[in-house]
């Protein structure tokens, strides 16, 4: 019988804590009574609604282990929690009371010879430690601070790799090799640490779309699948927002009413999937719904009414379901407190590319539509690619870049500064124009192609360095904010590397060609993005 005093943390609400789902999962452990604690609880006037001002005293009889009560707990950050096991009750236990000069037993042993619960070699066995003492509570300031002190570890293993290259000394090149496997170890040990399953933000949803359901009238259920899927901490705590965006564009935008569905031969009951998986280095999460799918005339009609079309543009429908992403972009025909305020779809994008994360839509008329996002597992440490402008070395994150091929501009009518690819023309940018760094003077040049806001764009550079081991540094509060830098790193020779923001170079740029080779933006608007050299 465990006794159990649980008191959330008061913001703990605001990060998506569903208290009442613990108490459902502790139910299902064993029997359980639970009384309100409401000693804190300030009147009326007084009480913010959005913290958490009661906690519950719980007794739960179980036979399962103390690991098992505490491991409901696990996520409950900063709560108060104090778990305290005694003895079950044997009032209806008829035990023949021993004669008198028999050795009695210890009630501990009388306890476990009696339950039934374990073999005799196990209740003969003595406790040499709580079962409780396999888990620990550990702040995320401090995993943080883990991971500083571990990527300063990796960038010291690469200075100690080139001076063992540049010595050529077996005996140190044995050491440096064991080193490098122990400190590879260590990170892989670190990122885990930071990692948690998904489920955590997943569970927030149900309430959203209960709510929401009410609010249009219309009947939803949301499913969820891959709640065990893992990613970065930092990463599940910036997905929150987004995710309820796109949930809300599902049902509001995508789910039919009642009576549609009955009429297109649909259950009246919409599905909005939320499902997540881990592919290689990337966490797909994925928000589909079996609504009527994405009106790509209704998106370019909008669109001409912007400006962000031409009244005789036809691009393909992929190019136009892109332009849901674009700012302050809605199909809604009247305001409302879900639809037609310009926030939504655009936030998402900037804060999945705020992450180096990419987004993708597919949709069928009248089958729905899905929006997958391409997320990376961890944010602390990624695989970056290493490019030379002049003297200067820039990191390029793997994930973005396409492919490189040799700088051939060609000569298009309008002016603009292009390439060719495989018969498509792909607007480029010359990174020693951008950063006003002086070029090394190579005639044979190189070109990165990568790829932002779901455009492609050429980054021109002397030289390509190679794939490395990128530990992130963040810059200062003055310099945090510049356009077109995501961070900084260290190399292995001491020397800082600026991280490039792609989908802000892009954005800076004013776009590029897209997927059918669409015209991009003239050689002044892409050439010299402003506020990038400074």
């Amino acid at each position: 019988v465990y006794e159990i005093h649980f008191k959330p943390a008061p913001g703990s609400l605001r990060q998506g804590m569903r208290p009442e789902l613990l108490l459902s999962e502790l139910a299902e452990l064993g029997s359980l009574t639970a009384e309100l604690d409401l000693e804190a609880l300030p009147s009326l006037v007084a009480m913010d609604p959005t913290l958490c001002h009661i906690g519950w005293h719980i007794t739960l009889e179980t036979s399962e282990p103390r690991s098992s009560v505490e491991a409901v707990f696990i996520f409950a950050d900063d709560a108060e929690l104090t778990i305290e096991a005694r003895a079950k009750p044997t009032d209806n236990l008829a035990v023949e009371a021993p004669p008198p000069d028999a050795q009695v037993q210890p009630p501990a042993a009388v306890e476990a010879r009696t339950s039934g619960a374990e073999s005799p070699a196990a209740a003969s066995r003595p406790a040499t430690r709580s079962e409780g003492s396999e888990s620990v509570r550990v702040p995320a300031l401090r995993l943080d601070e883990m991971m500083d002190q571990l990527g300063e570890l990796v960038i010291a293993q690469s200075r100690l790799r080139q001076v063992s290259d540049r010595l050529a000394d077996p005996a140190l090149v044995s050491v440096v090799e064991e080193v490098e496997r122990f400190i590879t170890g260590l990170r892989d040990t670190t990122l885990s640490l930071r990692m948690l399953p998904i489920e955590v933000v997943f569970g927030k949803f149900r309430r959203v779309v209960r709510d929401l359901s009410s609010t249009l009238g219309k009947e939803v259920r949301l499913v969820t699948r891959g709640g065990e899927t893992e990613i970065d901490k930092n990463v599940i705590d910036r997905l929150s927002e987004p995710l309820v965006h796109m949930i809300r564009n599902a049902m509001d935008h995508g789910v039919e009413t009642a009576e549609e569905r009955r009429k297109a031969g649909k259950s009246t009951v919409a599905t909005v999937t939320l499902e997540a998986s881990q592919q290689g280095g990337e966490v797909l999460i994925t928000v589909s719904d079996d609504g009527r799918g994405l009106n790509t005339e209704a998106i370019r009609q909008k669109a001409v009414e912007r400006g962000l079309l031409g009244a005789d543009e036809r691009p393909n429908d992929a190019a136009i379901n892109e332009l849901i992403f674009a700012p302050g972009f809605s199909t809604a025909q009247s305001l409302s407190s879900v639809s037609g305020r310009g926030v939504g779809m655009d936030a998402v994008r900037t804060a999945v590319e705020g992450l180096r994360g990419k987004i993708a839509v597919a949709t069928r008329e009248g089958g729905g539509t899905r929006i997958t996002l391409h997320m990376p597992v961890t944010l602390a440490i990624i695989d970056g690619f290493l490019v030379r402008v002049g003297a200067q070395v820039f990191v390029i994150p793997l994930a973005a870049v396409e492919e490189c091929t040799e700088f051939a501009p060609v000569a298009h009518d309008s002016g603009r500064r292009m390439i060719e690819l495989r018969e498509h023309l792909v607007a480029y940018l010359d990174l020693a124009e951008l950063f006003a760094t002086p070029s090394g003077g190579k005639e044979a040049r190189r070109v990165v192609i990568v790829r932002a806001q779901g455009r492609r764009l050429g980054l021109v550079v002397d030289d390509i360095l190679g794939q490395n081991q990128t530990v992130i540094k963040p810059l200062s509060i003055y310099h945090k904010n510049i356009a077109g830098i995501a961070g900084a790193t260290i190399l292995g020779d001491g020397a800082v590397a600026l991280i490039l923001d792609v989908a802000g170079i892009s954005a800076a740029a004013g776009g590029s060609a897209g997927p059918g080779g669409q015209a991009p933006p003239a050689s002044g608007e892409i050439g010299r993005a402003p506020g990038l050299a400074a």
